[in-house]
């Protein structure tokens, strides 16, 4: 008997074995019916995904052979790495290599072999996928081509098996960090909604003459960093609004509501905001059903999509917010007469943190419309929009005149924004 030498590229090929995570692990079924569609196809009682570790030979699968490992002395696919091609011994007994072999001298009797080397995609020999009879044989020109595929098939299966788990620890690594930048967000924003709040006060106190009179310069100071600190604030309940409802943690209290005075209130809310761009909101109430829903929360919507019309509005326009209803919906249409949205920002539109590139586009965070869809998913609603290269956009929220007693708790997980 004659033990096989060692490949001149042993450590590194070792190296690339280990890599894999593959040795001592459980039985799959992708590798088991490899052996199995390869033993049957060509009539052979033995069939084994081999892989040559330092010292021993380990059988990922196999079929018809008890022995999970033998000594890489003893291994015929010792031999067979040596080489790319497929090693076939048609008579173990008459090969010096193997005639005095305990495997082939002793109660196994093995006698044919045929081993296609398992080569990696970067040149390494990690194992074969091999067949053994316990009677001498030829091995026919099909057999040999279906050898070879079935070893390059299980090498795909090796590859795929190691790529599935570095995205695996990819997509572990990432909820994680996500997890760290969470709580880092979460702390971040509720450490800065407190002085914020007492900041917001008293330029408040002070923007509105509470504590006397001040010079017209130290007006104008007052009133910016007032309008700042508001919308900071603004800011600031966004990114925890967006956690939550990502959460499914954002508190949602059912009640009936009427429909037109909310469009009314919220409307009446922004004028002040509409007057300093010089921009017009008119309302048009056709219809006014009560509805099941939040009203807070539906308030936030509309009052989302209303300041985005007003701030992508040029001077002197006008917003228009109408309601109107279906047999089975009421309708909210927010229009703008603004530039409109890109073709190619359509798709991205209710995404997070994502707006439309221009210089002449108000900045933002890009999640006011992420969590306005969130919200109205929430409600059990639809959102959609049109929109017309310079000449404006209409953003559509439609909710259920009757709320199904079967509906999606809100308290869970709306579906994603954007999704």
């Amino acid at each position: 008997m004659r033990t096989a030498p060692r490949p001149g590229n042993e450590e590194s090929r070792l190296q690339k074995l280990h890599a894999y995570n593959i040795l001592d692990t459980p039985p799959e079924e992708p590798f088991e019916r490899i052996t199995r569609i390869v033993a049957e196809t060509m009539g052979a009682p033995i069939a084994a995904v081999s892989l040559i570790d330092r010292d021993r030979q380990w059988m990922k699968a196999r079929r018809g052979i008890d022995l999970a490992e033998v000594p890489r002395d003893l291994a015929f696919c010792a031999h067979a790495i040596l080489s790319d091609q497929v090693l076939v011994v048609e008579d173990a007994t008459q090969d010096v290599r193997f005639s005095a072999n305990p495997l082939v001298s002793g109660s196994s009797a093995f006698r044919f072999y045929a081993g296609a080397p398992l080569r990696t995609p970067d040149g390494f020999n990690l194992g074969t996928l091999c067949v053994i009879d316990r009677r001498p044989r030829a091995l026919s020109p099909s057999h040999h081509q279906l050898l070879e595929d079935m070893a390059r098939l299980t090498i795909d299966e090796m590859e795929l098996r190691i790529a599935l788990q570095a995205a695996m620890k990819e997509a572990a690594e990432q909820a994680k960090l996500m997890m760290v930048k969470d709580e880092f967000v979460s702390v971040v924003t509720h450490e800065l909604r407190t002085p914020l709040t007492s900041i917001r006060g008293a330029l408040g106190m002070l923007h509105a003459g509470v504590l006397g009179a001040l010079p017209e310069k130290a007006t104008q100071a007052v009133t910016i960093g007032h309008r700042n600190a508001i919308v900071l604030s603004q800011l600031i309940d966004d990114i925890l609004d967006m956690q939550k409802l990502e959460a499914g943690k954002l508190a949602f209290s059912f009640e009936p509501v009427e429909t037109g005075p909310l469009l009314t209130e919220t409307c009446k809310d922004l004028r002040t905001f509409a007057a300093d761009r010089q921009v017009t909101i008119e309302t048009a109430i056709e219809a006014s059903p009560v509805i099941t829903c939040d009203p807070r929360r539906l308030r936030q919507a509309l009052g989302n999509l209303m300041s985005n019309a007003v701030k992508f509005s040029p001077p002197g326009a006008t917003v228009r917010a109408h309601l109107g209803r279906t047999q089975d919906t009421v309708r909210y249409s927010i229009s703008d007469s603004g530039a409109g949205i890109p073709d190619d920002f359509r798709p991205h539109v209710f995404q997070k943190f994502t707006q439309a590139q221009g210089t002449s586009r108000p900045k933002g965070t890009g999640l006011g419309l992420a969590i306005t869809k969130a919200i109205v998913d929430a409600l059990d609603g639809a959102i959609h929009f049109e929109s017309v290269p310079e000449k404006g956009t209409t953003f559509h929220v439609e909710l259920p005149l009757r709320r199904s007693l079967t509906a999606r708790d809100p308290a869970r997980p709306a579906r994603p924004p954007g999704g």
